[in-house]
């Protein structure tokens, strides 16, 4: 094509209908008598956020009907195209906090359940959505045998309010339809089972990690020695402000841990997110945060606790703890000591990623 023509399509990164320029089109037409099939094929770029995607649109013979009759008295036609984009519009995207849950389980299945959104298919969805529940249950209070057991420990463990449990009850009872019934929800009933399952699993285990994170971000409150007025400082919110504000001796002990974890090969990468700073090879295999006021490190490694003897003062099984970054096992550094007792730890979990 030379001269690009602009049509208006569904943008799966804007997220609504929007302008787009066809960089290209194949056409194809099949006749069979007095019927026939048109086919358009075209690559398109959203003018706004240039994305690309492509389109095919086909019209059937029998999908053209008379509307009515234009200025000349000629009979007007609407042409009823079907249309599908690919990749296919976004029901629902995934809270980027799902990225940092401490569980495994509950990334994958979350990231299956907004993947069959995308194909339309809301009994996987709703089947996934009661996985979650079931794992989400099995992590906070352990496994009970069966979901009603599981909310009542929840219920008597404080996790949950009556409120909630009678919100959760009804969205469980969803997933049993769809995996034993068969049954379908509308879009309006998915969004609500979706609403429900993250809204639990936030509370659960992101928002404890948050909440520390906030304490150590909110500024504190100072006075002005000379007009006596209270005053704000600013503390840092992301970990690279973090590593710059540290005391002196935070951060040597972080330069050291980053000259340790690099010197373990050219592959290791550091991709500093806004709460941690990762570490990887293939996957991360270590994470690690920075708390300026208390002085510490926290790394989290790709191992399983299970495999070693905790020290309780110095180690912890976070499998079942919200916490930024990816590894199921906790380390709490204070000082070179430290260092020196983690590193063979690191080790490992640099050689499985």
């Amino acid at each position: 094509m030379t001269d690009k023509t602009i049509e208006r399509f569904f943008c799966n990164n804007c997220k609504n209908e929007t302008k787009h320029d066809v960089q290209s089109e194949y056409k194809k037409r099949m006749d069979d008598d007095q019927v026939w099939l048109l086919e358009r094929n075209l690559i398109v770029e959203c003018r706004g956020c240039e994305n690309v995607q492509l389109v095919k649109k086909t019209l059937f013979s029998e999908d053209i009907e008379p509307i009515g009759y234009d200025a000349t008295g000629d009979v007007e036609y609407r042409e009823n195209w079907d249309e599908n984009i690919y990749p296919p519009v976004t029901y629902r995207s995934a809270p980027d906090w799902f990225e940092d849950l401490p569980d495994a389980t509950l990334r994958d299945v979350s990231s299956e359940i907004y993947k069959s959104l995308q194909s339309g298919s809301r009994y996987l969805a709703t089947f996934g959505s009661r996985t979650l529940i079931d794992r989400l249950m099995v992590l906070v209070v352990g496994d009970e045998g069966t979901f009603r057991k599981g909310l009542k420990a929840l219920k008597e463990e404080k996790k949950i309010s009556e409120h909630e449990e009678n919100i959760l009850t009804p969205v469980i009872e969803a997933g049993n339809a769809a995996a034993h019934r068969r049954w379908v929800p509308t879009e309006e009933e998915l969004t609500t089972i979706l609403d429900t399952v993250e809204g639990l699993i936030h509370r659960l285990l992101v928002l404890p990690q948050l909440a520390e994170e906030l304490k150590g971000s909110v500024p504190s409150r100072t006075y002005n020695k000379t007009s006596n007025t209270p005053t704000t400082v600013k503390k840092p919110s992301t970990i690279v402000e973090k590593i710059e504000a540290a005391p002196k001796h935070l951060k040597s002990l972080y330069k050291n841990l980053e000259s340790r974890l690099k010197a373990l090969g050219e592959d290791v990468k550091v991709s500093p997110q806004k709460h941690y700073m990762a570490f990887r090879r293939t996957r991360n295999f270590a994470s690690v945060q920075m708390y300026n006021q208390k002085e510490i490190l926290r790394v989290y490694l790709n191992l399983d606790p299970e495999a070693f003897e905790l020290d309780a003062d110095f180690m912890r099984d976070v499998r079942q703890i919200g916490h930024y970054g990816t590894g199921n096992l906790e380390f709490t550094i204070t000082s070179e000591a430290d260092l020196e007792k983690v590193s063979e730890f690191i080790i490992q979990s640099y050689n499985a990623s």
